[in-house]
């Protein structure tokens, strides 16, 4: 259930169209990246990029043949508008578009927002309210599901704009359905006015935001720096529109910057942004692994493969590794190699088994202290470790093993087909 376009056309060559796109996205502050057989101008977060393929209609000296689309939702209305116009701009001949909402033939701005937008919030709307007072549990709408899945409270819905009470979004919609859609899409104006500088520092706050130091990672910095600048440039364009005032403080703190925002109302909500001040869960494979959000994430090359690997960032907590193999043939079962650990223990799950024990170890003349574990389901196996500088760290990496989990092939098949 999203809205969007489509499009097909002719292009000189790729080269042609490279360096047209690249002044543009220059013009209009857009990120472009691009590949042999494509390119994607991102113009704003949640999904908000117009993706182009080409390949040669016969002659490689062109012309060339291409093809792409946009996906708006949830992203928004002024996303849809800005690919339209950004379609206008860049050299693409026998331009043919299929718009889903005709904004493409008519351009009445308002039109589509009240015959397809607002349509597409109001049943999302419909879906909370007939699940509120339930107790739901994991209930997420427009939740990209390959990032981690946030703390579960019950009888609340995870966005990328923030976690709402079940009925708080069917209490919004009474205001007004223009005043919900200006809170739940990122871009529901015209142009990049307050509404969108506010709305994308509110889903960074949620979705991105460790509420760490700017000086633990050059992320951190990155992270940091864009909220406070699009909190201060929405500010400038409207001094009356709440803002999430208390959070931009926080962040002021953290990034060693003198507070800038003028006197001005507060975005006051239940929840205070951030799923990464809390506990997440990261999805490896079948495995569900719960760590907490303010954990840097990555993956470490190795000169045989690599690993996912999640630290504090600041050297003192848990470095947690997590490897996947596969059997060619049968069930996974477990190794031999953790029979001389100390404390093993091994215990089920719904759908596999774990097991698990720790061990002494040094690391550039230092003593350590690792866990390692054997995750089974199905085919897979999965390797953890978790390495610690103390002896004491132990007792938290057996809470964390102990919250591991595994979904089974159905369960995520289920999930996917669960979300809007």
């Amino acid at each position: 259930m999203s809205i969007g376009l489509s499009f097909t056309g002719k292009i000189d060559s790729p080269k042609a169209l490279l360096e047209g796109a690249n002044i543009l996205a220059e013009e209009r502050k857009y990120r472009l990246t691009a590949g042999d057989a494509g390119m994607k101008v991102i113009m704003c977060p949640l999904g908000g990029e117009l993706g182009v393929l080409w390949r040669p209609e016969g002659d490689p000296a062109g012309p060339w043949l291409v093809r792409g689309g946009c996906v708006s939702t949830p992203a928004g209305a002024g996303l849809h508008r800005a690919a339209v116009e950004l379609l206008d701009s860049l050299p693409i001949q026998a331009l043919t578009v299929e718009d889903e909402t005709g904004f493409y033939r008519h351009r009445d701005f308002r039109r589509m927002k009240e015959e397809h937008f607002y349509p597409w919030l109001r049943t999302l709307v419909d879906v909370c309210r007939r699940e509120s007072g339930k107790g739901v549990s994991g209930m997420q709408l427009c939740w990209d599901l390959e990032q981690y899945a946030p703390e579960d409270i019950p009888d609340t819905v995870v966005t990328p704009m923030g976690r709402f009470r079940l009925s708080e979004l069917a209490e919004l919609e009474k205001q007004g359905i223009e005043a919900l859609a200006e809170r739940f899409f990122l871009w529901n104006g015209r142009t990049q006015d307050a509404g969108f500088f506010r709305n994308r520092a509110i889903n960074t706050l949620w979705e991105d935001c460790c509420f760490a130091p700017s000086a633990r990672s050059q992320e951190d910095a990155a992270v940091n720096t864009s909220i406070l600048d699009d909190l201060e440039r929405a500010a400038r364009l409207d001094p009356s529109l709440p803002l999430p005032r208390s959070a931009y403080r926080e962040l002021c703190a953290l990034a060693e910057r003198e507070p800038a925002l003028p006197d001005g109302p507060e975005l006051t909500e239940e929840f205070e942004p951030g799923y990464r001040k809390g506990l997440i869960t990261h999805a490896v494979g079948a495995l569900r692994l719960t760590l907490p959000g303010s954990c840097l994430c990555g993956w470490e090359q190795w000169e045989q493969g690599g690993a996912h690997i999640w630290s504090d960032g600041t050297g003192q907590g848990p470095v947690w590794r997590v490897v996947a193999y596969r059997t060619r043939e049968g069930d996974a079962r477990f190794t031999g190699r953790l029979d001389s650990l100390h404390g093993v223990e091994q215990r089920k799950l719904k759908g596999g088994a774990l097991r698990w024990g720790w061990k002494d170890i040094r690391e550039a003349g230092e003593r350590l202290y690792q866990a390692e574990c054997e995750i089974i389901t199905g085919p897979a196996l999965y390797f953890l470790t978790a390495t610690c500088s103390a002896p004491s760290d132990l007792g938290q990496v057996a809470q964390t093993i102990g919250r591991i989990a595994v979904v089974s092939n159905r369960a995520q098949k289920e999930t996917v087909q669960a979300q809007f």
